[in-house]
């Protein structure tokens, strides 16, 4: 039985616009989480609270789209780092709670705080489109 070449080159058109949709979906779903990790770490407005609070988004972040953030290799060692010692700080109870304060401390005043501000400078560098910060020429 023979397939008309104009019908394969229609599957075939098909199957290369459903992987393209995917593509441009994933796209957009990483357009839409670095917009709103830039919405708390890049405005000043934003309390240090907040900014604490949202680390574990960060952190999701970075893991799913670890080829997409542009970090120095020193900065990227020092990130996984943090990454493990702030995710085992998390898996540590205390009375069946996870501990409270701990390490993490100040973010705006610690070197987390640096680190977390170079991986944001690495999404805002690398990406033409972002925004500059509130209140930024």
């Amino acid at each position: 039985m023979r397939v008309p070449v104009f019908q394969l080159s229609c599957l075939l058109g098909l199957i290369v616009c459903l992987l393209c949709s995917v593509k441009a979906q994933k796209d957009d779903q990483y357009d839409t989480e670095k917009s709103r990790i830039l919405e708390i770490y890049n405005n000043p407005a934003v309390d240090e609270f907040t900014k604490e609070r949202n680390i574990p988004k960060l952190i999701e972040f970075y893991r799913r789209y670890p080829a997409r953030i542009q970090l120095p290799d020193a900065d990227k060692r020092q990130w996984d780092e943090f990454v493990a010692r702030y995710t085992e700080s998390q898996t540590k109870l205390v009375d069946g709670l996870p501990a409270q304060g701990g390490w993490v401390g100040s973010v705006l005043s610690s070197t987390v705080g640096n680190l977390i501000a170079k991986f944001i400078f690495s999404l805002i560098r690398y990406d033409r489109t972002t925004p500059n910060p509130i209140g930024a020429p």
